[in-house]
């Protein structure tokens, strides 16, 4: 482990040590129950949905829930604390009754407006930092239902923890609201795409490339440590234009990273490496999803996209299990590669870090079982 390493991983221990304290001091002020009244799901009429990380992956899962809702209790109004991404994705998915965008500097208005308004408050998070507990708390909700939160006084409602994966996570937390069975199998909700997937498959016809296999390419995640740099993703794009010169690879516009995409395609300079020009939008990379024979990615929304579409994904995991169980892709075929172990429970692993030829071995495995 290099020297440069082990100073980010102190530093990491160190962060991560301040915020297990902070958790413990927040607890002696926050977490207590304000109302002691027995969990009825009958009498749930208003839903407070936690969602102020405002992720993506996180969006497309949440979405199921408000599905089985809308079907088997359409009498709760469902409200959902989030940022401008989820909204936008739910207003074309699965659309809630309202929506709370959240900022830090709107956040006492916030609280102001909704304290003792909702009849349940959702967090389905498995951890629970300081900032999660304060809002929540805030809130003054009549219950609050959680993943993992026995701990806590604040939680009232909990959801079995033999449901890890969040999609699995999200029908139980509704089940609670629910009489009947809710099939564990219901789709994941998805924006309408008809319209980019004609536009996309008129696009490849035009490139006028003969190829065997359709590659999507999504080269970013969400932290720095799942996205590849542009050296990498050019290696990794020549290497397997080198390896499989029968795949045609598309790369999958991302907003904020369209000058990467294209400058990356020009640095390559290949035919059969392409990106459509249309800007960056949720329907179109469900279209190339959709399109393509698999998709490789790295653990973000793109892996979740393909759940929705029970699509094949190879999709890029840290080596960490927990996180791989509740996230892992769900499409048909999918496969997964892990990164290199970390040296300390603080070292974080860049993304391009794991064996070519898992991948190699993970590509002919999709393959063979679509064909």
């Amino acid at each position: 482990m290099s020297a440069v390493k082990r100073v980010k991983a102190g530093w990491r221990l160190i962060r991560n040590k301040v915020k297990a304290l902070k958790l413990n001091i927040y607890r002696e002020i926050y977490d207590k129950r304000v109302q002691k009244k027995d969990f009825d799901p009958s009498m749930i009429k208003s839903v407070l949905l936690l969602r102020w990380d405002n992720k993506l992956g996180d969006a497309i899962m949440c979405g199921g829930f408000i599905k089985v809702l809308r079907q088997y209790r359409p009498d709760i109004h469902i409200t959902v604390l989030t940022g401008a991404t989820t909204q936008s994705w739910l207003e074309k998915a699965a659309p809630a009754d309202d929506y709370i965008l959240y900022s830090k500097a709107k956040r006492k208005q916030i609280i102001v407006d909704n304290v003792g308004k909702f009849d349940l408050f959702i967090d389905l998070g498995t951890y629970c930092d300081h900032k999660d507990l304060r809002l929540s708390s805030q809130f003054k909700a009549l219950h609050y239902l959680g993943f993992n939160k026995q701990q806590y006084n604040l939680f009232d409602v909990e959801v079995e923890s033999q449901y890890i994966h969040f999609k699995d996570r999200y029908i139980a937390a509704a089940q609670h609201l629910i009489i009947q069975k809710v099939h564990t199998q219901c789709s994941l909700p998805i924006a309408d795409f008809s319209q980019s997937r004609i536009a996309l498959q008129q696009f490849i016809n035009q490139s006028q490339q003969n190829c065997k296999h359709v590659v999507g390419i999504n080269f970013f995640g969400s932290s720095k440590y799942r996205r590849f740099s542009f050296e990498q993703a050019k290696v990794l794009i020549c290497k397997w234009r080198q390896q499989f010169p029968d795949d045609l690879l598309m790369i999958i516009p991302t907003p904020g990273e369209e000058r990467f995409i294209e400058a990356l395609v020009v640095a390559v300079d290949d035919k059969m490496v392409i990106s459509p020009k249309q800007p960056a939008s949720f329907e179109m990379s469900l279209a190339i999803i959709d399109i393509a024979d698999f998709t490789f990615t790295p653990d973000t929304a793109v892996v979740h996209m393909a759940s929705a579409l029970n699509k094949p994904v190879i999709g890029v995991y840290r080596h960490n299990m927990q996180n791989y169980e509740e996230w892992k892709p769900l499409g048909k075929y999918s496969q997964r590669l892990l990164n290199r172990k970390p040296f300390s429970d603080n070292d974080c692993v860049p993304v391009h870090e794991f064996d070519w030829q898992d991948l190699v071995l993970a590509r002919a495995s999709i393959l063979k079982a679509l064909a």
